[in-house]
């Protein structure tokens, strides 16, 4: 038993055609909003990386934690060759 294709059905319809040329004004108004858009992406994720930051300080200051204790010894030697940026 064969099936019919139906890809004519899947098929998108083509994407409507704006009757507004590209104008200079117009080319403008979409970078700033795409700039503004991008620009509230980071906010966000620096947000979340400090609220992150400040749970994982909390868990370790309530279970009385310290960066040595999470860090495996052998990775010890390593990240001292290697240097962090902090």
């Amino acid at each position: 038993m064969r099936f019919k294709s139906d890809r004519l059905a899947n098929k998108r319809p083509p994407a409507p055609t704006r009757s507004e040329s590209l104008t200079d004004q117009r080319f403008n108004d979409l970078i700033g909003k795409a700039s503004s858009f991008f620009a509230t992406f980071v906010r966000n994720q620096q947000g979340e990386r400090a609220a992150a930051i400040e749970e994982l300080s909390a868990r370790m200051l309530e279970y009385g934690l310290t960066l040595e204790d999470l860090v495996d010894p052998a990775e010890t030697t390593s990240l001292r060759r290697v240097g962090s940026p902090h």
